[in-house]
């Protein structure tokens, strides 16, 4: 997967993240409960976690295994979120999060609006996919705004680690290339 560098909604400018957006994203989500519960990994402590996973995403996407875009809005240079997307036996899944001072703005929607529109045009993509907990009520809306289509729901199928350690029942959401 190639992905463009750069994105730009009406809003919002979607660039790699980079080692330098650590401390930024810590403070905006990373290190928060509540932007953290529904994720597939623990809320961060210290920023040194979010810089090492910074550091590993900016590696995956020069080698074209997983791209993660910071989510900036226009006019500032401070990024509010992220959106990744990486190739799967199943399709290219999807997974974001975003600042809690700023949902409710459809600002996430804005954004997976553009990798959407950009994933769809590659004709080598038949498949994208994303899946959230049952209760996700603003996550599911975020999916459906995107023209995914809900496919069913996978029981105890992930761990989200801020909410408990046992697995959780999941809702997946897909696009799926039509047969012409």
């Amino acid at each position: 997967m190639h992905p463009p560098r750069q994105l730009t909604t009406e809003r919002l400018r979607l660039r790699p993240v980079t080692v330098a957006d650590a401390e930024a994203l810590f403070d905006a989500y990373a290190s928060d409960p509540q932007a953290t519960r529904y994720l597939s990994w623990r809320t961060h402590e210290v920023v040194e976690e979010t810089r090492e996973f910074l550091a590993g995403a900016q590696v995956s996407w020069n080698e074209g295994s997983e791209c993660i875009w910071a989510l900036v809005p226009r006019g500032s240079s401070t990024p509010i979120g992220a959106l990744g997307a990486v190739d799967t036996p199943h399709g290219v899944e999807i997974g974001y999060v975003l600042a809690p001072d700023r949902w409710g703005h459809g600002l996430m929607s804005e954004a997976l609006g553009a990798v959407m529109s950009w994933l769809v045009s590659q004709p080598d993509i038949y498949r994208v996919w994303a899946y959230c907990a049952v209760d996700h009520v603003r996550s599911i809306k975020v999916l459906e705004r995107s023209g995914m289509t809900y496919e069913g729901t996978l029981r105890r199928w992930v761990v989200l680690p801020n909410l408990a350690d046992a697995p959780c029942d999941a809702r997946v959401y897909s696009w799926v290339r039509q047969d012409t």
